[in-house]
């Protein structure tokens, strides 16, 4: 005979809920919050968990773990409790314990709220006509559009005071965590510094959300690189970025990373990624640096035809430790390259010349001023 009271101690609810819910987005004393998912008007986080027993302060539904499963899944007493003996629910994340940000290491709550306003506003003209050629240029870098509405990037469309925050023209790029903005970075259609920070945002590790039950993570330089790697593998690892080789991981955010086994570090191959990955193996030694086998980084690598989730699945393979050298030694340049052979800038005008080649790769701005890239993809013309 099945003992109910022991099932439900030792059922996992905190657990069961992620699973259904994802992450929770705050904590409230002993609660943890969600949105709850049995009533429409969900913009708050009204459904809590504390210990074996969840509850929703806005619709009045509540229970233990059979009956989350009984009104998630439509199930009767008996079909809940069967179900509830076969699942493998994983251990309680450690993000869900004790990793959730302190308050002070975040905005404050009328910034975050201004800045959400900018990302739903910056969402919604990205995917209207004024946003095509960002999104246009999103794609080119290798995001597809679930990953882009995924991240929640957003497209501004000129220099603008957005619900009173000075936002540029470009590609938004919020830094979520648990649903609160913790920055907003943008990536400027034209000028320089290509990228620039919205003011009132505060570093934090974009991608936190993505570390919860992993033993491995992806450290990479910049935000495009993390979104990508987690298109490509983030069924495998945990990713997240600082959002630069030079800066330093704030105490607050340590914990999410303190349970880690590995911390593959996929900066850069140049000086600066040399010593943002060295400020990591001076952190633990569990870091070990991870470079990409063509190109300067990540998106290089993977627009060059780089599987990016074989190269995680060999990182992760047993026994296997870096010994590789600088990528940039090992990126052949053929002097008569063939489809798809990467050229360097430098010598492209004069093996288009020679071998009538062209460009079918780079990284336009967002104004169509000629591509600039570091390397150039190139295939062979009608000449050639």
């Amino acid at each position: 005979m099945l003992d109910v009271k022991a099932l439900l101690e030792q059922a996992n609810l905190v657990a069961l809920v992620e699973r259904d819910l994802g992450h929770p987005v705050r904590r409230e004393g002993h609660w943890l919050k969600w949105r709850c998912p049995f009533h429409t008007d969900n913009k708050t986080p009204s459904l809590g968990v504390a210990g074996n027993r969840w509850k929703c302060f806005g619709c009045g539904r509540s229970g233990d773990a059979i009956d989350w499963l009984r009104e998630r899944e439509g199930l009767s007493f008996q079909g809940a409790c069967e179900q509830l003996v076969a699942l493998e629910l994983p251990s309680v994340s450690k993000t869900t314990m004790s990793h959730l940000p302190c308050p002070s290491s975040v905005s404050t709550v009328e910034w975050q709220e201004q800045a959400q306003q900018v990302v739903d506003a910056c969402q919604s003209a990205l995917w209207s006509e004024a946003g095509t050629r960002a999104r246009t240029w999103l794609n080119r870098r290798g995001l597809v559009d679930e990953t882009v509405q995924h991240w929640e990037l957003g497209f501004n469309p000129c220099d603008r005071k957005l619900f009173n925050l000075w936002v540029p023209r470009g590609i938004i790029i919020p830094c979520l965590v648990f649903d609160e903005v913790c920055y907003l970075k943008v990536r400027r259609a034209a000028g320089h510094p290509k990228y620039t920070q919205v003011s009132g945002g505060q570093v934090a590790l974009f991608g936190a959300d993505t570390l919860a039950g992993r033993d491995v993570a992806v450290i990479t330089e910049g935000e495009f690189d993390a979104m990508l790697l987690h298109q490509e593998a983030g069924d495998l690892v945990g990713v997240a970025t600082l959002g630069s080789a030079s800066t330093r991981l704030p105490d607050a955010w340590m914990p999410y990373l303190l349970g880690m086994r590995r911390l593959l570090v996929a900066y850069d191959t140049d000086a600066a990624g040399a010593e943002g990955a060295a400020m990591w193996e001076a952190v633990t030694v569990r870091a070990q640096r991870l470079l990409p086998l063509v190109g300067k980084d990540v998106t290089d690598f993977y627009l060059a035809g780089g599987d990016l989730r074989a190269w995680i699945q060999f990182a992760l393979a047993d026994g296997w430790h870096t010994t590789l050298p600088p990528a940039e030694t090992r990126a052949s340049v053929s002097p008569a390259p063939w489809d798809g052979q990467r050229v360097r800038i430098e010598d492209l005008p004069d093996l288009q010349a020679r071998y009538g080649l062209r460009v079918v790769g780079g990284d336009p701005d967002l104004d169509g001023v000629p591509w600039r890239p570091k390397l150039y993809l190139a295939e062979k013309g009608s000449g050639g």
